[in-house]
């Protein structure tokens, strides 16, 4: 008998505790419970504009959990995304990238695939080192681009993944010119030669192309090469008639006249 009382007591007790657990938390978050998707969608997006980037991903986060099929919960997967972009930092744009890939992997034929795609390419473009440092980020920027470009000729986002293409490929060019100069300021002509070589013939947009020609008629010129040195001189100044190289280029041909 003492043992069946013991028992229904103990029974009880475990009632209560799951009960009480029950109670401390909640299956649905409050905040979204009374929400349909579009007001869910919408308070999102006002904390996406104030910046509230976290709180904003938890309202695309339950219209996209709850609606995947629907076209507003496939734009909240992109908005997710959006969230970890916006964040930055190593870990938040790792996460973007993910997200990206997952939402053009889902939803191939989205609408919105193209931006999907050039977001990837933006991530990496995000990462870029400086051009004194290592370029493997802005080898994989220009490689983003460039299939995002191939994939979406059309695409709307078009001029503005271009854009940023070319700042990656002057990323890459400015590298080299790094190296270009270092060489020249040890004397080591034929080695700044070779490379300044390398960025007129892979990088013809180039923003520094004045001073390419400026550096490359130098290593030339003090390797004794004064016919090659006098046609990038010239070519300074026809091509690049407003710049402080032209200025420079003039002397230099006038000095190599005397």
């Amino acid at each position: 008998m003492k043992f069946r009382i013991l028992m229904t007591v103990v029974l009880l007790l475990s009632l209560v505790a799951c009960g009480t657990g029950r109670r401390q938390k909640p299956l649905v978050d409050p905040e979204l419970v009374n929400l349909t998707k579009e007001e869910a969608f919408a308070k999102a997006e006002s904390l996406f504009e104030d910046a509230k980037y976290q709180r904003a991903r938890k309202f695309f986060a339950h219209v996209w959990e709850g609606y995947p099929s629907d076209p507003l919960g496939r734009r909240s997967l992109l908005r997710v995304a959006d969230t970890y972009f916006k964040q930055g930092g190593a870990v938040n744009l790792v996460e973007a990238q993910y997200k990206y890939r997952d939402f053009i992997n889902r939803y191939p034929g989205s609408e919105f695939a193209d931006y999907a795609m050039m977001q990837i390419a933006y991530v990496s473009f995000e990462q870029m080192e400086r051009p004194d440092r290592d370029q493997t980020k802005t080898l994989e920027t220009v490689e983003k681009f460039r299939e995002m470009i191939a994939a979406y000729p059309n695409s709307k986002h078009r001029p503005e993944a271009e854009k940023r293409l070319q700042e990656a490929l002057d990323r890459l060019a400015r590298h080299e010119h790094t190296i270009a100069r270092f060489y020249i300021n040890r004397g080591n002509y034929e080695a700044a030669v070779a490379r300044l070589n390398g960025i007129v013939d892979t990088y013809p947009g180039y923003a520094d192309r004045d001073a390419t020609f400026f550096d490359l008629a130098t290593a030339l010129d003090r390797l004794g090469r004064k016919g090659e040195a006098r046609l990038y001189f010239e070519r300074v100044v026809a091509e690049f008639p407003d710049s402080d190289f032209a200025k420079r280029a003039k002397e230099k041909l006038q000095d190599t006249k005397a």
